[in-house]
């Protein structure tokens, strides 16, 4: 690969960053006070430690694999099928990633702002755009998010800060009067959708400069950050029965702004906020699906994205109530998430032990 198309490992992090803290906005905050309320706030908390034991061993299998192709990797030790298996893993697990996104982004776009807007139009005209990324490849899609994260985050504090007027932080206590089942659940959830960093050992042979663990630490500590601001900052204002009722908890906030008597309705901002993390979330997995198929060819990456892309579109147009999205959301998603992500790190970590095979080095 060109060097000229590699990107350096802050630009790595900055894209991890925006594609997994919209999720955690979005998807998880409200999973969370579903299940646990008041206590949601420090089984999220909480979650630092396994992620921290986590991102040790991303580290450790960063050094393992010398910071290369993951697969090519893999297949100097299990073959050319069980390079294919996970291959094709990978894509799945991608795949649902983005068509989850796709689905959610759409629906919010349509119940908040454009509600007249048929949502054929709203899905089409947002997969077009992350195709352009996609195609245009991981250097296009790494400039786009260190443009677009100062600001998303810039306006992530202002709203915190704007609020801080309504919140009352005592509703953050008494804790465990359900029992500490609650905390251990919202705990593992968290786990689960941080478990996403395990993406950059995906995209380490795209990255020119070292993967330093002080980094990945970083990058861990400020995603389970992102996550419990919002979440005390839904149940400080709102209270956490309240909170758990909202679809949008973190949208809510928004919708709390004023400036002074006559500046109100700032939520206009939030736009800015969930499209930019949201198309660079379905860019990055549309660029790593295409990516795991290992088509060398310009033109035929293309047809292939716009095959990905011409079945997400249809899938979307699926008729699921937001009822429904909600309900699969936490009986389902997270959990499964959970199993995907543990069961896939512990397989690298096992395959890290093998030795190269012999026909493998010799080719």
């Amino acid at each position: 690969m060109s060097v000229n198309k590699q990107i350096t490992s802050i630009q790595l992090y900055g894209i991890v960053i925006i594609a997994i803290a919209i999720t955690n906005h979005v998807l998880l905050i409200p999973v969370l006070l579903h299940y646990g309320k008041r206590d949601s706030w420090l089984g999220a908390s909480l979650a630092i430690v396994p992620m921290l034991v986590w991102t040790f061993l991303i580290y450790f299998l960063v050094k393992r694999t010398k910071q290369g192709d993951l697969i090519a990797w893999i297949r100097m030790r299990l073959g050319k099928w069980g390079a294919y298996l996970i291959q094709s893993f990978i894509v799945l697990i991608c795949l649902t990633h983005a068509l989850v996104t796709i689905k959610d982004v759409t629906m919010w776009t349509h119940v908040t702002y454009l509600p007249r807007t048929p949502l054929i139009m709203i899905s089409f005209l947002f997969i077009l755009f992350c195709f352009f990324a996609a195609r245009e490849g991981i250097k296009a899609i790494a400039i786009a998010s260190g443009l677009l994260l100062p600001a998303v985050v810039a306006l992530g504090y202002f709203v915190m800060g704007a609020n801080f007027q309504y919140k009352d932080y005592t509703l953050l206590t008494p804790l465990f009067t359900h029992g500490y089942g609650p905390t251990l659940m919202c705990m593992l959830l968290t786990c689960s959708a941080s478990f996403e960093v395990l993406s950059i050992l995906v995209m380490q042979h795209h990255v020119r400069t070292r993967i330093r663990l002080r980094g990945l630490l970083i990058l861990t500590t400020c995603l389970i950050g992102l996550t419990i601001g919002p979440l005390t900052g839904a149940i400080a204002i709102f209270g956490p029965f309240e909170a758990a009722d909202l679809r949008y908890p973190a949208f809510e906030q928004w919708r709390m702004v004023s400036l002074g008597k006559y500046i109100s309705h700032l939520d206009f901002l939030s736009i800015f906020q969930w499209i930019s993390g949201s198309s660079m979330r379905t860019s990055i997995l549309l660029f790593i699906s295409l990516d795991m198929m290992r088509i060398e060819k310009k033109s035929t990456r293309t047809y292939f994205l716009i095959g990905i892309s011409l079945g997400l579109f249809g899938i979307t147009l699926y008729p699921v109530s937001d009822n429904q999205m909600v309900i699969w959301l936490q009986r389902y998603y997270y959990s499964l998430m959970f199993v995907v992500g543990l069961s896939l790190l512990l397989f690298l970590l096992v395959v890290a032990m093998l030795p190269i095979r012999r026909k493998e080095q010799d080719a």
